[in-house]
């Protein structure tokens, strides 16, 4: 990774892959100006994946592929700053047919996205989590942990405490069509979010109303049990959005100091 120092004219540093446009637009002498940036150590990057059925959602999206998105994403962007990037999958216990050691190849990320969109979840439980440190190095890295989080807050806390000794961003996945626009009444097909089987439910004014409720609870609790881990969630509820990641590590404490 890499912190941001400031701008140099391009005459200085010609690495036009840096251009800042609109600093140049606004540079009294008319200079084109390009950031530059210190060049620190290299860090692993991981992506911990739950992969268990609730992850096999598929509403207005299909959780997987936002998932998938995710993965193509951060793995690039690990390329780019010259970072390893890793993946750990996990059910009901650690996948080993679903873990990428760290790696610098250049579309590692975009080849586990195409494993994530042909997968089908249909573990139990996402127990395999609270193993999933084992996988890691022992150099301090960078760990994305995606999961819908449909899992007791117990258990969270175990998760988080053995990922302490690295930088956790926590990616609550949902979906909409989970909690937002069910049907106001009438018959509706639902999906498990344990087994992942789907269930038909009558849905009422009532049930729909104590629905949404429910996920804001369940949101205010998982804010808190990150907080208590001097963590920041990212949520994501619909498409991955590359800008919205970004701008999250822009905002003051996302990532916890040391």
């Amino acid at each position: 990774m890499s912190d941001f120092l400031g701008y140099l004219p391009l005459a200085s540093f010609p690495d036009p892959r840096r251009l800042d446009i609109f600093t140049s637009l606004r540079d009294p002498f008319e200079e084109w100006k390009v950031r530059v940036y210190s060049q620190n150590a290299a860090i692993p990057v991981y992506l911990i994946a739950d992969l268990s059925a609730s992850m096999g959602f598929s509403g207005a999206l299909r959780k997987l592929d936002v998932l998938a998105d995710l993965t193509a994403s951060v793995g690039y962007t690990a390329f780019r700053t010259g970072d390893s990037f890793g993946f750990i999958g996990c059910d009901e216990t650690v996948r080993k047919d679903l873990i990428l050691p760290p790696t610098n190849a250049k579309d590692a990320g975009v080849e586990w996205a195409g494993r994530l969109r042909t997968f089908r979840a249909t573990g139990k439980s996402a127990a395999g989590l609270l193993d999933a440190h084992n996988f890691l190095r022992s150099q301090r890295g960078l760990v994305f942990l995606v999961s819908d989080f449909h899992f007791p807050l117990d258990f969270l806390q175990d998760v988080l405490g053995s990922l302490s000794r690295h930088q956790v961003v926590p990616v609550v996945l949902w979906d909409r069509a989970e909690f937002e626009t069910l049907p106001a009444s009438g018959i509706a097909w639902v999906q498990d979010s344990e087994t992942g089987r789907p269930r038909v439910l009558w849905l009422r004014p009532l049930l729909r109303e104590e629905t949404e409720k429910r996920f804001e609870q369940r949101r205010r609790d998982l804010e808190h049990v990150f907080a208590a881990n001097q963590i920041q969630p990212f949520f994501l509820a619909g498409a991955f959005q590359a800008e919205r990641l970004t701008s999250y590590f822009l905002s003051r404490g996302a990532i916890k100091n040391g």
